[in-house]
C-alpha cells in the first residue's frame, strides 16, 4: 500500500510539473519600448479635437549605423516622421516643432501611459487573465485580434470603482516594442487612438 502511495505521489508531482510547464508555454509577458533595432513602425493616429477627428500618420524608423561609437557600441539612426494637415489659422509657433504641438497631443500618453508599463511587465498575457493595477484600474485580457498582419492580445483597462467603464484598450503583440493599437476613452467615447499600418524588419 505504501509503495502504491509513493508511486501515486510521484506520478502526481510529474503531472503537476508538466502542467506548470505547459501553462508557462501558453503565457507571455510584455515589456514595452524594448526595441530590436533595424525596424520601422508606421501608425495611423486619430485624435478627436472639438468633436472633429484629425488623422495623422506617424512613422518611427530605427536603422543600425555602420559606424560604431568611440566605445565600440552599436549606433542606431532614429528618424521620426509625422504627416497631417492643418488649416491656415493653425500655422504658427507650434507648427515649427511638430504636429503634436499644433494639436496638443501627448504621443507617449496616447501610445501607453508610462505608469502602466511596469504593470504589463508583471502580467501574464493570456485570454481570460485579469489583474488589478493597485487601485489605478483593472485590466482584462479579453480576446485576440489581428492588425497589420500581426496577432495581439486585446487588453482592456476599466475603472476600479466601475468595471463597466472602460478607460483604455491596447492590442499587444509581445514580440513588438509598441502596441498594435491603443485607444483612450473619455465620458463621450473614444478620445484618441493609434493603429499600426505596417511593421517592417530590415
Amino acid at each position: 500500500m505504501k509503495v502504491m502511495t509513493k508511486k501515486f505521489l510521484f506520478i502526481l508531482l510529474i503531472g503537476l510539473f508538466l502542467l506548470g510547464v505547459g501553462q508557462l508555454g501558453w503565457t507571455e509577458k510584455w515589456q514595452p519600448y524594448q526595441f530590436k533595432g533595424n525596424e520601422r513602425f508606421e501608425y495611423k493616429i486619430i485624435w478627436n479635437e472639438n468633436e472633429e477627428p484629425v488623422e495623422i500618420t506617424y512613422i518611427l524608423d530605427i536603422k543600425i549605423d555602420p559606424e560604431k561609437s568611440q566605445e565600440g557600441a552599436e549606433v542606431y539612426e532614429v528618424s521620426y516622421t509625422t504627416k497631417g494637415t492643418l488649416t491656415k489659422d493653425k500655422l504658427g509657433q507650434e507648427t515649427a516643432f511638430g504636429l503634436w504641438g499644433a494639436y496638443g497631443i501627448s504621443l507617449n500618453m496616447l501610445v501607453i501611459n508610462p505608469a502602466y508599463g511596469f504593470f504589463f511587465s508583471q502580467m501574464d498575457l493570456k485570454v481570460g487573465e485579469k489583474m488589478s493595477f493597485f487601485g489605478a484600474g483593472i485590466i482584462k485580457v479579453t480576446a485576440m485580434e489581428e492588425i497589420a498582419g500581426r496577432s495581439g492580445f486585446v487588453c482592456q483597462l476599466f475603472n476600479p470603482e466601475d468595471e463597466d467603464k472602460m478607460l483604455a484598450e491596447w492590442v499587444i503583440d509581445p514580440e513588438l516594442a509598441l502596441p498594435l493599437s491603443s485607444k483612450t476613452f473619455g465620458d463621450d467615447g473614444i478620445e484618441g487612438e493609434i493603429e499600426l499600418i505596417e511593421y517592417v524588419q530590415y
